[in-house]
């Protein structure tokens, strides 16, 4: 009797075990579908390699307007893992939570506002992103709040059918999304405009040239939560640029896809509960040697 009941037990603990392991693997394929299918376009029509070897940023648009229509560039950030297709869509929210391939998804996709020309010819063309807490999209704008990264990035990538564009940085900012960054036609006070840009600025490179137009990526500070109306934003003035564009890290042209660490934490510690749990009734109980329940003490104590 005490076997089948142990049986009993331990089917129970692995199940739930698989349950918890296959929740896991859901929250996983959410937060990574952007990331897999930005890979898969990167491979296919984005990214390849030139005579010496190197890899470079050599758009297909062809392919790219044929997979979604709304695709206007591709904006590439070093050193931050920012490598993604830019859209533009009929309004500023549907891209919040709307894939490449226009699927739901809460990471979204990288979109120019719809209150501009899709050929970036606007005073300040801005590009909004996600930060999430796993990682991915504009996450890692926060990078240039440190003033070395700031000194030693000097310039981002926007690549349209049109032109490839050099962004030579102007400015970043820690700001809120009432600030003089959101302003998109600068008129009559151009100059007025931008010294006001200075004034909001985290760190500015006084020594760009200002004349053209300018592109400003958005994205939310996490430090201040997920639903905070604190911005991260970073600006730079277009230069036309003509020369290959060299991807500088293989993280950003391979995979960006990963099963973040406490996902797999989670992942082990459910594994881990639930067999000290079976242990705990089949060995401990069996015996009467310890008091119920001391068995689970060592993976709640990991919490």
């Amino acid at each position: 009797m005490k076997k089948w009941f142990y049986g009993i037990i331990l089917i129970i603990c692995i199940c739930v075990g698989g349950f918890c392991a296959y929740q896991a693997w859901l929250i996983y394929n959410e937060d990574n579908e952007v990331e897999l299918q930005t890979d898969k376009i990167k491979k296919e029509c984005v990214v390849k390699k030139d005579e010496n070897g190197e890899q470079i940023l050599s758009p297909d648009w062809n392919t790219l307007k044929a997979i979604n229509p709304d695709i206007v560039g591709w904006i590439y950030v070093p050193d931050c893992a920012i490598s993604y297709p830019v859209v533009q869509g009929t309004n500023n929210s549907y891209y919040l939570d709307h894939t490449i391939y226009k699927g739901y998804n809460y990471m979204g996709t990288a979109f120019l506002d719809c209150n501009t020309n899709r050929d970036f010819s606007d005073d300040n063309n801005i590009i909004y992103g996600h930060s999430v807490q796993g990682g991915g999209m504009f996450t890692l704008l926060k990078n240039f709040s440190s003033k070395s990264f700031f000194d030693s990035h000097p310039d981002f990538y926007l690549l349209t059918p049109a032109q490839n564009y050099k962004c030579n940085v102007f400015c970043y900012s820690k700001s809120d999304n009432e600030s003089t960054f959101y302003v998109k036609d600068f008129g009559d006070e151009r100059q007025e405009t931008l010294n006001k840009l200075k004034n909001e600025s985290f760190y500015c490179n006084e020594d760009v040239d200002t004349d053209s137009s300018m592109v400003t990526l958005s994205t939310c500070d996490l430090d201040y939560g997920l639903h905070s109306n604190r911005r991260l934003l970073l600006s730079g003035f277009l230069e036309e640029y003509d020369e290959t564009i060299i991807v500088h890290s293989w993280f950003e042209d391979g995979s960006t896809a990963t099963f973040p660490l406490h996902y797999r934490l989670y992942c082990i510690y459910c594994l881990y509960c639930f067999y000290f749990l079976y242990l705990d009734i089949v060995l401990i109980r069996s015996t009467q040697l310890l008091p119920y329940g001391v068995s689970l003490c060592l993976p709640v104590a990991l919490l």
